[in-house]
């Protein structure tokens, strides 16, 4: 019985994938215009989301204030390449706003604990600033209630784990904060594990107290993003 079940399902993705074939094949026949209105209609139906938005540390860098004359950078700029009026055209809904840690803070007393707050914080306050174009997501739901409602959502990761320091506790309070990844580590090796930029290969791969940071981002849902390990 199971041989008969595995064998449909095969065929199912056999058949599913010449299809697909056949399909791929009448698109690269069609002009580029049709072509782009095609992909334009996908991106506005479907709910698009972007792992990794530089946006906070670009804006730190600056001197981005929650002040009026501030406030419209993040909805029409032309530097960078994220805000609203862009996201929107290119349906892009839910960009995960990076919140960079440089490794240079891996040496301060707090690791970056400091400047991941005050990131976190700015993003909160984009989203309370302008809760006609942004808002917070910490769950799919979240994002496609805001979806469905014109905004684009924020959720956050951490680029470099090292703000957790060396208390696990620090786990869930960045969860708490709103962060769904974090990715263990950046340019260089830190309490957590091994970078993949730097030669001093100082765990051979993730620490004891890194394999106790995974567990417990498991544990919580906290994605974990391996880019730079």
């Amino acid at each position: 019985m199971k041989f008969k079940i595995l064998v449909t399902i095969l065929i199912a993705s056999v058949f599913s994938a010449c299809q697909t074939t056949d399909k791929t094949n009448s698109y690269s026949n069609l002009p580029d215009a049709e072509i782009r209105r095609i992909a334009d209609s996908l991106a506005q139906a479907y709910i698009i989301v972007d792992g990794h938005v530089d946006l906070p540390y670009r804006l730190s860098v600056k001197n981005f204030r929650l002040e009026r004359q501030y406030l419209g950078i993040p909805v029409s700029t032309t530097e960078g390449d994220f805000d609203y009026e862009r996201a929107k055209k290119g349906g892009l809904d839910a960009p995960f706003m990076s919140i960079y840690i440089p490794s240079s803070n891996q040496q301060k007393p707090d690791m970056g604990k400091a400047l991941a707050d005050t990131l976190i914080n700015m993003i909160e306050g984009i989203a309370e600033a302008i809760p006609d174009k942004f808002a917070l997501a910490r769950t799919p739901s979240e994002i496609s209630k805001n979806t469905s409602e014109g905004k684009i959502s924020l959720p956050m990761g951490m680029e470099n784990g090292a703000p957790v320091g060396n208390d696990l506790a620090n786990v869930k309070y960045f969860y708490d904060r709103g962060i769904r990844y974090i990715t263990l580590t950046h340019g260089k090796d830190n309490q957590i594990c091994d970078s993949s930029y730097d030669s001093t290969a100082t765990w051979g791969g993730l620490s004891p107290f890194g394999e106790k940071v995974v567990a417990e981002m498991n544990r919580l849902g906290i994605m974990v993003d391996i880019s730079h390990v």
